[in-house]
């Protein structure tokens, strides 16, 4: 590190510090903190979205995953595009029509008895899961310092950046840390591009790169030879794992940060655009630099070991920048950081005062006291992260498997709570309580492989959830009639009881058979960017012919079914 690096890390910080701070809402209320009044464009919107899910730790999963399978070992969180467009064509219309602060908040509207479920909720993922999260955002950011700064205590370099984090993501709130996180992410973006090119020129260019790395890693579809991602996984992830596990960013059905910006745009449209922009980006911008870094960190860097894999993409930034990049590139990962753990920590705060504090344990105060307290609870949680991630955890790959697997099946209510009113909150507690017992047993009575552990705990899980609403009652009509009144879902089930119940039919901003058309679009022009940008950069150029017209089709059918 040179005195230019530093001077351009200094700099970053006070760029985001000052944008997020100059560009809080200047009201201090709790629907500005949290929600942004509902002001967001889809542009803002969405890229807040896609900066959150663009992690310290994201480039260095990429790296574990690709030294592992080659680089259709990124199906472990490709395979969830389908849950993204899901959300983008099947509910993030919803969402906006249900004006709830929060998506935990959604259990009120639709159900009775919501209060448990709702504290639950709030308990589980606002708290435990977010807590996970921060903690493995964590420690890639520690693994980057090891590597940077092996002089520094990296415990104290990744205290001192959460401690940054807490204090602009306190004072700013929602539209503060959305604005920094759409200049956090191109500064990311625009530095991993530049990381690759150095990579591969480095080594003397993609057909040296392509001699040195055996064919197998080179497949983006898995293939039937050692190296690639194992058939039965890939099966496992796009038929079960992508519709039936929460995943931070690409829950099923919607929610969490992403319904929280969604929540945040200024209407139906917008809310669409934002998670069109949000998949687009993350799915097909984002890849290919990193895939590219780890492939020619496996090269220079062979001897690492499985839970040492990702720092090779650190390794591979002292390696080949120079002076002055190699601190754009440190203050990329800080930009990744920052705007990742700032969303986390203001979205894990409206779960606590909205869904919990207020409702339950402090009513009728001042929005002024219920400000302090989230405050006091984004540090907590701050806290908690960092013990669990210096001492807990290991790698970060290896947590997002465990998440996939262990959460197999919640998808399912929570996609079909939105179309069936025959759905309660008991379904939806059993929902997130099965998977955690199911994976369990599948895995140590068992001892299931990838793919079994998949469908034991996702079928199991669902027949759960069923025989629980065999012996558990209906929702009340008048709390069924308000929900669909006011967000209009689709589909013949709710037709149907609206006919029974002698309820005012109701239009749905974007209608089911429209939704599926849009959807079909979007895998086409989703995975054929995907899969076109792959074989443009690796030369493969018969395939390429093979995949544009995919994305022409998609092109075609979006422009064509997309709401006026």
């Amino acid at each position: 590190m040179n005195w230019i690096d530093y001077i351009v890390i200094v700099i970053f910080l006070l760029i985001t510090y000052i944008i997020a701070v100059r560009g809080k809402s200047k009201e201090e209320s709790l629907d500005s903190y949290f929600q942004a009044k509902g002001s967001f464009g889809w542009f803002l919107s969405g890229t807040a979205m896609v900066a959150t899910t663009f992690a310290a730790d994201t480039p260095l999963s990429v790296t574990e995953l690709v030294a592992a399978n080659g680089i259709s070992g990124n199906w472990l969180w490709w395979c969830l595009v389908v849950s993204s467009l899901s959300t983008v064509y099947f509910f993030s219309h919803l969402w906006k029509a249900s004006g709830v602060h929060t998506d935990i908040e959604l259990v009120k509207l639709r159900y009775d008895d919501s209060d448990f479920l709702r504290g639950f909720k709030t308990i589980y993922i606002g708290v435990l899961l977010n807590v996970i999260i921060l903690s493995w955002v964590n420690l890639a950011m520690q693994k980057i310092v090891q590597v940077l700064f092996p002089e520094i205590s990296s415990e104290l370099v990744v205290t001192s950046l959460m401690l940054f984090a807490f204090v602009y993501t306190s004072i700013s709130g929602l539209e503060g840390i959305s604005k920094a996180d759409a200049f956090q992410f191109f500064l990311a973006i625009g530095s991993c591009i530049l990381l690759a090119i150095f990579s591969v020129q480095y080594i003397g260019g993609m057909e040296v790169l392509k001699q040195k790395i055996k064919p197998s890693h080179l497949t983006i579809l898995p293939s039937m030879e050692a190296g690639s991602i194992p058939l039965k996984s890939f099966l496992g992830l796009i038929f079960i794992a992508s519709w039936s596990s929460w995943y931070p960013g690409s829950e099923p059905g919607g929610g969490g940060y992403i319904a929280q910006r969604i929540l945040a745009a200024k209407d139906k449209r917008n809310a669409v655009f934002s998670t069109l922009w949000f998949t687009l980006a993350h799915y097909f911008l984002r890849p290919w630099p990193w895939i590219l870094v780890a492939l020619v960190s496996g090269i220079l860097f062979p001897n690492l070991s499985p839970a040492d894999s990702g720092k090779g993409f650190v390794l591979m930034m002292k390696e080949v920048l120079p002076v002055g990049f190699l601190g754009l590139l440190v203050s990329a990962f800080l930009a990744a950081y920052l705007s990742t753990i700032a969303t986390h920590l203001n979205w894990g705060a409206s779960y606590f005062i909205q869904d919990l504090y207020e409702p339950f344990l402090s009513r009728n105060k001042s929005e002024n006291e219920y400000l302090r307290v989230s405050k006091l609870f984004q540090l907590i949680i701050s806290i908690l992260s960092l013990i669990v991630t210096f001492y807990l955890i290991d790698t970060v790959s290896g947590v997002w498997t465990f998440l996939i697997q262990a959460s197999a099946g919640v998808g399912f209510v929570l996609i079909a709570r939105w179309y069936h009113p025959r759905f309660n909150s008991y379904s939806e507690i059993a929902g997130f309580i099965f998977p955690l017992i199911l994976f369990k047993i599948g895995k140590f009575l068992f001892e299931f492989d990838y793919l079994g552990l998949l469908l034991f705990t996702s079928i199991g899980t669902i027949i759960c959830v069923i025989i629980i609403l065999l012996f558990t009652p209906k929702v009340s009509k008048e709390t069924l009639e308000k929900f669909y009144l006011k967000v209009c879902p689709p589909g013949i089930f709710w037709k149907n009881w609206a006919i029974a119940n002698n309820v005012p039919l109701q239009t749905s901003y974007i209608s089911l058979a429209t939704s599926t058309y849009l959807f079909i679009g979007g895998i086409f022009l989703v995975l054929g960017s995907l899969f076109s940008v792959g074989h443009l950069i690796l030369g493969n150029y018969s395939y390429l012919f093979l995949s544009l017209p995919s994305v022409i089709i998609g092109v075609f059918i979006t422009i064509r079914f997309f709401p006026k």
